[in-house]
């Protein structure tokens, strides 16, 4: 069993490392899956319009981009790619862009990354209001207040290891006061009734998630994992492949797709599936490992002088072999 709120979805792959962001094994011949996973893609602002009569066209005005409608709706990645049309001053843009960030670390349940798109949507904020873009900033603050997303990402953090709904409903509180960080706390929370062996209360959570942020991803997967505990298997193939239209390069949908699909007896499908898994797996591994040097290297300043003077032992090393060359 693992720790129910470090864990983010219900899965199928065995986990013999560390704990990371998986939670309840589904199929009982399977394990635990690591699921952090690429960001979703959501759908991005089209500027395409049907054909119109000339004598129409010649008319009617061009439409007009703005991001305030989007962003009032919480919709950030549209908010963004009107922003980046329009296009708006940089310092909005570069808000908006944070933001996006933030949603997708916080559904993938990378809070360290969120904390640091945290911080570059401070910035950007602080450089508008330097601009004088008081009423853009102003806006955007109502709309996502950084105290408030501080408070709800320490909130989501503090749920780690709590074993009890009711308590850790209590540790999640704060996050349900931003829009960025509320559909997390319902799939934490359904997360812990699930590993609790309580379907009802964990789907109804789960479904709340998906409700306040259809492009949470986790969530839906964690409702596929509870119809294919119920022995479901082809309902929660639906759920699967939902899943991989919002996050393509998800292992843990690809590999539970793939458990779906056997239980069917789509034999040659599921091989397919849990291969692509496998291959994700790695790619994610080596991506993690390398943001996490990076993440050293900012932090301390010890680690970046000794990377100079390795680069710097390397390029003398160079020169000496050229030359070493060229004299023979």
């Amino acid at each position: 069993m693992t720790d129910p709120a470090r864990k983010g979805v219900l899965s199928a792959v065995p986990d013999d490392g560390p704990p990371t962001d998986a939670a309840v094994s589904v199929p009982p011949e399977s394990g635990l899956l690591p699921s952090d996973a690429a960001a979703p893609s959501d759908s991005v602002l089209s500027t395409s319009a049907p054909s119109e009569p000339a004598s129409f066209a010649a008319t009617a005005a061009p439409p007009t981009l703005d991001w305030k409608p989007f962003a009032r709706s919480g919709e950030w990645r549209r908010a963004q790619a009107a922003a980046h049309l329009l296009p708006a001053p940089p310092d909005v843009f570069a808000a908006l862009v944070a933001l996006v960030a933030v949603q997708d670390d916080v559904r993938a349940r990378k809070y360290p990354a969120a904390r640091r798109a945290l911080g570059s949507y401070i910035e950007a904020l602080k450089g508008g209001e330097t601009a004088a873009l008081v009423g853009e900033m102003a806006l955007l603050r109502s709309l996502a207040a950084p105290e408030v997303l501080n408070q709800g990402l320490t909130a989501l953090e503090a749920g780690s290891g709590v074993a009890d709904p009711g308590e850790l409903s209590e540790i999640l509180r704060p996050a349900h006061t931003h829009p960025l960080t509320q559909a997390e706390a319902y799939n934490a929370l359904g997360v812990l009734h699930a590993l609790r062996e309580e379907p009802e209360p964990a789907r109804t959570a789960f479904e709340d998630a998906r409700r306040l942020d259809p492009g949470h991803y986790r969530a839906l997967m964690n409702l596929g994992n509870l119809d294919l505990e119920a022995g479901r298997p082809a309902d929660a193939e639906v759920c699967y492949r939902e899943v991989l239209k919002l996050a393509p390069d998800y292992e843990g949908a690809h590999h539970n797709l793939g458990v779906a699909l056997r239980r069917q007896g789509k034999v040659y499908e599921s091989v397919g599936a849990i291969r692509r898994a496998q291959r994700l797996g790695v790619r994610r591994s080596q991506q993690e490992t390398r943001e996490d040097m990076r993440e050293q290297f900012r932090a301390n300043p010890k680690l970046r002088a000794v990377r100079w003077v390795l680069l710097a032992a390397a390029l003398i090393i160079v020169v000496l072999i050229f030359r070493s060359a060229v004299g023979g």
